[in-house]
């Protein structure tokens, strides 16, 4: 595919801004992978159960790691793809990632709904990150509640 069409072009569009709202799932993951790290230092301190607090908090921001490289990824392919809506050149685009050494020469020339196919899944391992942060957090928080309601 030497060009997309109007038609691609929208779609490529609506994907990119699709993939630049990765950034609201890259905050939350921030703010949680610092309260995870918060989390490490309570447990370092005693101030709250080690047994539970390290593996917990390790979790998350091992969790947290994995989202921001991601992150990262999903937001240099909305950058790309905002592009390409706009000046349509793939395999321009293609031969600079070759160049970059971002892409292998054999994935050069796929076509477009592979693209964003790959984007998209991106972005939803993205989402997955998260929401595997945001349930051991939250696991970790009730096993504590429950822990100190049975007292002593």
């Amino acid at each position: 595919m030497m060009s997309p069409d109007t038609e691609d072009r929208s779609t490529i569009g609506a994907c990119a801004a699709l993939l630049e709202q990765g950034r609201v799932l890259d905050g939350l993951s921030r703010l949680l992978t610092a309260v995870a790290v918060g989390l490490l230092f309570a447990g370092a301190f005693g101030l709250v159960p080690k047994a539970l607090a390290v593996p917990v908090a390790l979790i998350a921001v091992a969790f947290g790691l994995a989202e921001t490289r991601l992150a990262i990824r999903v937001g240099f392919d909305a950058a790309l793809l905002r592009d390409t809506a706009h000046r349509p050149q793939l395999a321009a685009l293609d031969a600079a990632l070759v160049r970059l050494g971002l892409i292998a020469s054999e994935k050069a020339g796929r076509p477009l709904e592979e693209r964003l196919a790959g984007a998209m899944r991106l972005m939803r391992r993205q989402g997955l990150c998260l929401a595997g942060q945001i349930g051991v957090l939250v696991l970790g928080a009730l096993v504590a509640a429950a822990l100190q309601g049975r007292g002593p």
